[in-house]
């Protein structure tokens, strides 16, 4: 209650007019349900980068740069479609639980999945699938596309790999060693 006054105190005679619906009850009630303190969100951000860094760099760390960005966007594009979870992390470790099952296969071949340890090569892999996360994330984050594949693109295979589902979408680009692919 005081902080309202406070806040209408402090506020030109225009913005009080514009928050004038703004009653001590329903900012109260904001704060219980839906307010998340920026040290709970910078946490939660951080999170979701170490899941898209890990993914980049377990998924794609020997392709070619746009490759590892495709690889980001798959994911991103995801946690945007209503069919996947919500957050990176869960569309990276969805059915991690479940072997040979999961989404990329990373999450649940039973090994550690922390990265750059190990030669310069595997660091420098690391550390560049980090700033490819970050960059991605913000974009994200801002509402932007990564836009090197059309927003509808959800899926890729190594070319190596012959899925059964693959015959059911649309190849859209192939990017060194990877097909990406959107529904028909």
């Amino acid at each position: 209650m005081a902080f309202t006054l406070v806040l209408l105190a402090v506020l030109p005679a225009a913005a009080q007019q514009q928050t004038a619906h703004l009653t001590p009850q329903l900012l109260s009630a904001y704060a219980k349900t839906k307010f998340t303190p920026t040290a709970k969100k910078l946490q939660i951000a951080a999170e979701e980068k170490d899941c898209l860094t890990k993914a980049i760099y377990h998924e794609a760390r020997g392709e070619p740069e746009a490759g590892q960005w495709a690889v980001a966007q798959v994911i991103l594009n995801r946690v945007k479609h209503h069919k996947y979870p919500n957050t990176v992390c869960g569309v990276v470790y969805q059915n991690a639980h479940k072997a040979n099952r999961c989404q990329f296969s990373f999450a649940c071949d039973g090994k550690s999945d922390a990265g750059g340890n190990g030669n310069r090569i595997v660091r420098v892999s690391w550390v560049k699938a980090g700033l490819i996360a970050n960059h991605a994330y913000k974009q994200f984050q801002q509402q932007k596309s990564v836009d090197l594949l059309p927003d509808t693109t959800l899926f890729y295979h190594a070319k190596r790999v012959s899925p059964s589902w693959a015959s059911a979408y649309q190849p859209v680009k192939q990017i060194g060693a990877h097909i990406f692919y959107t529904p028909l």
